[in-house]
C-alpha cells in the first residue's frame, strides 16, 4: 500500500470516526434533577455564575445551559414549579401561563406580548408550547411537562434570546422537548 492511499484510510477513518463521536455526544442525556433528563444540542455551556445570580431572583429555575443558534447565543433554562395538590396539565397551561397577566418585571411587564401558544401531539408525545416577548426584540420558546400530565409539579424549558430567532429556537426547543423523560 503505497503512503498517499495509507494517509487517505486514516484521514477517512479519522472523519468517520470523528463524525460518529459528534453524533453520539449530540445525543448525551442530561440528568437534570432526579425526576427530568433531556437532550441538548452540543456544544452548550454550564453557566454557574449567571445560573447562581438567577437563582436568587427566581429560585423555580433548576437548570442552566447556553448554546447557540445561527451564530446567536441562546439561554435555555428548566424551571420547577410544585403546588400542594394534583393537577392536570391542561388546567394548569391554560391557567397560569397563557392567561396570566405578566407584573413580575416592573415597567419592563408593559412590553410583555405573548406571540402564541398551542398544545398538540408529535411523535406520540402531548405538547403544551408557549411564545413571547418579554420585551421588544427579545423572545422566549416554552414547554411544558408534569409527569402523566396529572401531577403537583409542572417543569418548564425555556429558551431565550433574540426576536429574529424564534423560528429556530422554536424548533430546537421541540427538539428538546420531545427528548424530556420524566
Amino acid at each position: 500500500m503505497n503512503f498517499n492511499k495509507f494517509l487517505s484510510t486514516i484521514i477517512f477513518l479519522l472523519v468517520i470516526g470523528l463524525s460518529n463521536f459528534t453524533r453520539a455526544q449530540e445525543k448525551e442525556r442530561i440528568v437534570v434533577n432526579n425526576d427530568l433528563s433531556l437532550i441538548l444540542p452540543n456544544p452548550n455551556l454550564e453557566m454557574e455564575d449567571l445560573f447562581n445570580s438567577i437563582k436568587e431572583i427566581n429560585s423555580n429555575v433548576i437548570f442552566l445551559r447556553s448554546f447557540v443558534i445561527n451564530k446567536k447565543i441562546i439561554l435555555f433554562a428548566v424551571s420547577r414549579y410544585e403546588d400542594s395538590k394534583k393537577t392536570k396539565l391542561d388546567t394548569v397551561f391554560y391557567k397560569s401561563t397563557v392567561n396570566v397577566k405578566v407584573s413580575n418585571l416592573g415597567d419592563i411587564s408593559k412590553n410583555y406580548k405573548l406571540i402564541s401558544y398551542n398544545k398538540y401531539t408529535k411523535a406520540n408525545k402531548l405538547l403544551y408550547t408557549k411564545v413571547s416577548s418579554p420585551m421588544e426584540g427579545q423572545c422566549c420558546v416554552m414547554f411544558y411537562f408534569m409527569k402523566n400530565n396529572y401531577d403537583n409539579v409542572m417543569y418548564e424549558i425555556k429558551l431565550s434570546g433574540v426576536l429574529s430567532e424564534m423560528e429556530g429556537m422554536l424548533i430546537s426547543a421541540e427538539k428538546i422537548a420531545l427528548s424530556v423523560e420524566l
